[in-house]
């Protein structure tokens, strides 16, 4: 797994997270999702790219 897909994992298991019913956050899962699409498009860097 490379290191861009590592972060969207994160953010995947976040957004899971903020979706749950007990911790029900929709403002921040959204925040999430545009980090993500923001990656996934080259737009942002992941978490990890500057890593070595």
């Amino acid at each position: 797994m490379d290191k861009k897909e590592l972060t969207i994992w994160g953010y995947l298991n976040e957004i899971e997270y903020c979706l749950k019913v007990d911790t029900l956050n929709r403002k921040r899962a959204l925040e999430l999702i545009g980090i993500a699409r923001d990656i996934l498009t080259g737009k942002m860097k992941s978490d990890f790219e500057d890593c070595k």
